[in-house]
């Protein structure tokens, strides 16, 4: 039963967001969802000794990117052949998986730039 009283609240606050139509609050909505914001948990050692301190977790995971470590050969890769559209379909997909609404009219919420000039114009 709390679960269900919990999804309720979720959808009742995604449904205020779309209603509103307030894109900064859209944008910090999905930014929570987007974003990893877990701590890091205990991690096991290659002997089998479980660290849970902060100290120990950072020595621990900086000896091992140190082992797989390559140096760099100076050479700089061809990026051109690699295509977004992949991922940003894959973003566009689960928005409108996020908001199953047709179609959601934002308003924008026009503020000055930190220069002083709508940024429209900049």
């Amino acid at each position: 039963m709390e679960s269900f009283t919990i999804r309720a609240s979720e959808i009742a606050h995604e449904q205020r967001i779309i209603e509103t139509q307030d894109l900064g609050a859209f944008y910090r909505f999905v930014n929570k969802r987007i974003s990893n914001r877990s701590c890091v948990g205990a991690i096991a050692t290659p002997d089998g000794t479980i660290l849970t301190n902060n100290y120990d977790r950072a020595n621990a995971f900086n000896a091992y990117f140190s082992s797989v470590n390559v140096a760099d050969n100076g050479s700089i890769p061809d990026c051109r052949s690699v295509s977004l559209t992949g991922i940003l379909d894959t973003i566009i997909h689960l928005m409108k998986e996020m908001f199953s609404v047709p179609s959601i009219n934002l308003r924008i919420i026009c503020r000055l730039g930190p220069t002083a000039y709508h940024t429209y114009v900049i």
